[in-house]
């Protein structure tokens, strides 16, 4: 993280946060021609695996893009139901957990 900013500032001015063992990024493509939600892509940097969050967001821009994603990673920090996936289906709850403890410790 970078010393003097918080993670929603970072997110918003980088894309990415690097928490602990993950790596979470925020993809936005602004296509004028096929208009694409975005989505949040979750790396375990450890287990060398990529998840995303399932969930279809409407954006119509990089801010309400980022809002969403910060509404998100809050949510997963408080513990409530975010449905997150892997190639092969739903991630392992340890990940989930995992995931969940490291952005408990961003500060609020």
């Amino acid at each position: 993280m970078v010393v003097g900013v918080g993670w929603r500032e970072e997110l918003r001015k980088e894309g990415f946060l690097n928490v602990g063992d993950f790596i979470i990024e925020l993809i936005y493509i602004n296509c004028p021609c096929e208009p694409m939600p975005p989505a949040l892509a979750i790396y375990d940097k450890k287990n060398d695996e990529w998840y995303r969050v399932d969930e279809t967001a409407q954006a119509n821009n990089y801010t309400e893009a980022c809002d969403w994603a910060i509404e998100v990673i809050e949510r997963i920090r408080r513990d409530e139901e975010v449905k997150i996936v892997g190639l092969d289906g739903p991630a392992p709850p340890k990940v989930v957990a995992k995931l969940r403890k490291a952005l408990q410790k961003l500060p609020d």
